[in-house]
């Protein structure tokens, strides 16, 4: 199936790690390539895949949007549980880049204001800003 759902780690020069966050000293960044159907079949694979880079001490967690061909409710719900498992961990979740699909989702949920929503540049300026 070509639109099923993929993700791929990635540090700040966007070499591959194997899913371990980069330490940068001010703390962990870590950015996930999210592509196909983040639906009910796909969503459970970001939660398996976010959950042990917060878990082992990332700031920011960066989710690339812009390969999304489709979201549905399951993949709603997962971003909305990572928001708050970033939160609880005194990480921030960004999406950058949604794509048209999970922009349109997001605007009828109206969730766009839950989630910080960011162009690439802006996710690699707000990931190195010291934080309040």
């Amino acid at each position: 199936m070509e639109d099923r759902f993929w993700l791929g780690r990635e540090d700040d020069e966007g070499a591959q790690d194997n899913g371990r966050p980069q330490d940068d000293g001010a703390g962990a960044r870590a950015v996930l390539r999210l592509s196909g159907e983040l639906d009910l079949e796909g969503a459970p694979s970001l939660a398996e895949a976010a959950g042990p880079l917060l878990r082992d001490g990332s700031r920011t967690l960066v989710l690339d949007c812009h390969g999304v061909t489709f979201c549905d409710s399951s993949g709603l719900n997962t971003l909305l549980n990572l928001r708050e498992r970033a939160a609880a961990s005194g990480a921030r979740l960004l999406l950058a880049r949604p794509s048209a699909s999970v922009r349109h989702l997001l605007r009828l949920t109206h969730t766009e204001r839950v989630f910080h929503v960011v162009d690439a540049a802006e996710a690699a300026d707000d990931a190195s800003a010291p934080r309040a």
